[in-house]
């Protein structure tokens, strides 16, 4: 029986987190406590943050900075290649979203694009460390700055990421971290917007007061699902039973089963913020998140590890792009995204040899249907959004699955 690789996703929940949740649970403790002033302060000290204020959700944070610095009917520069609820919460802050096509190395928007659409409509300018890979934005900020133009980084996959000793985040007039499901640092929800700027930190922090706190029922559900993950993706099942069913799907194009394991499915657009994404979040959450940071550094050194594999075993073959490789500490690889023309028929041969690797579902938004209004040319996001693969990089992988995948791939290119 062919045994599968370890699974392409895993938490980074530690053995005790399950059980911590249920028992403030039950002994109704998971809203009290000063957790979510220790967990701001212990932001601020290790990123160098003036201010730091804990969200409910990244994609809140995004909203309300958006909100907060913008004039309403204004334009805001973003990348195309992103969940399109980002773009949602553009909308729903009043903004008009300017979409700037992508550098294809990076999948980061590309700062030469979004430099010659600054024009005195621009409200903002939008940008994603995506997967991890921080972009270096000395000359994009300078351009802002003289500008007057407030410049926001969403910063959601690259907590612990530096540029020029910086980290990602605090290099514009706001950023925005998340500490969802599958982020390095794990609170199930939750997120955080850091800002050099006591305007903005204080009008926040006047809005979140409004909010009512996360319902427990919400969150017990999202840890439950991630038990259930952590269940499906513990190694001895899913090796020998989950891969195998998740493996057929794909080989077999059984999209109802697909489905289930892929996100982006259904994009719509949004005009308002729903009710339920503006809560506070349970100091439960930030006890969880205090204790993943001690972590940040040691699972960066794994990361970047797979990705020096990756590099060093994938960079001779040309029909691949691959993400350049920095031991700076600006790209922290929480995954490692690779791009195929042909990226179907690439990753059904590496399923058939035992590989569990994931497509890329993010979409370039600037195609979506549910954004015509917005609709704009980007030739790279959609190349993009049609052959980027991610390969493993979490810090619970193994290396042996990382020399399997490039052994799959080599073998794809020499057939």
């Amino acid at each position: 029986m062919l045994l599968g690789s370890f699974p392409r996703f895993r938490t980074y929940s530690r053995v005790g987190t399950y059980g911590r949740v249920a028992g403030e649970a039950l002994l109704l403790r998971t809203a009290s406590g000063d957790d979510l002033q220790r967990f701001e302060e212990a932001v601020k000290a290790r990123t160098g943050a003036r201010f730091a204020l804990c969200m409910p959700q990244a994609r809140v944070g995004i909203y309300l900075a958006i909100k907060a610095l913008i004039q309403p009917g204004r334009k805001v520069i973003l990348s195309p290649y992103t969940i399109y609820d980002v773009v949602n919460m553009v909308i729903c802050a009043g903004g008009v979203p300017l979409f700037a096509d992508v550098d294809r190395e990076t999948c980061n928007v590309d700062p030469r694009a979004v430099l010659d659409l600054l024009d005195g409509q621009t409200g903002a300018v939008f940008v994603t460390h995506l997967h991890g890979l921080a972009m270096d934005l000395e000359e994009l900020a300078a351009a802002c700055r003289a500008r007057n133009v407030p410049l926001i980084e969403d910063a959601a996959q690259a907590f612990g990421a530096r540029v020029r000793g910086r980290w990602a985040g605090t290099i514009g007039d706001a950023g925005i971290y998340s500490f969802g499901l599958y982020k390095n640092i794990n609170a199930f929800y939750g997120g955080m917007v850091v800002t050099p700027r006591q305007d903005l930190r204080d009008r926040l922090a006047r809005e979140m007061a409004q909010a009512p706190i996360q319902p427990l029922w919400p969150l017990l559900r999202k840890v439950g699902y991630g038990l259930f993950t952590e269940a499906l993706t513990w190694p001895p099942v899913f090796r020998t039973t989950a891969f195998h069913v998740f493996r057929q799907a794909y080989l077999h194009d059984i999209e109802w089963l697909n489905r289930r394991v892929r996100e982006e499915n259904n994009p719509q657009a949004k005009q308002q913020l729903p009710a339920y994404y503006l809560r506070r979040m349970r100091p439960v959450q930030a006890r969880l998140a205090l204790q993943g940071l001690d972590r940040v550094e040691p699972d960066f050194q794994t990361r970047l590890g797979f990705a020096r594999l990756y590099h060093q075993g994938l960079s001779d073959i040309g029909d691949l792009i691959l993400p350049p490789f920095r031991e700076d500490g600006s790209h922290v690889y929480i995954q490692y995204p690779a791009q195929c023309a042909d990226r179907k028929a690439l990753v059904k041969h590496m399923m058939r040899r035992g590989c569990d690797v994931a497509v890329q579902h993010m979409r370039n938004c600037a195609d979506l249907d549910c954004f015509a209004a917005y609709r704009r040319e980007c030739p790279n996001a959609r190349d993009t959004a049609r052959q980027v693969f991610i390969l493993p990089t979490y810090a619970k992988y193994r290396q042996r699955d990382v020399e399997r995948n490039i052994d799959a791939i080599r073998s794809f290119f020499k057939r």
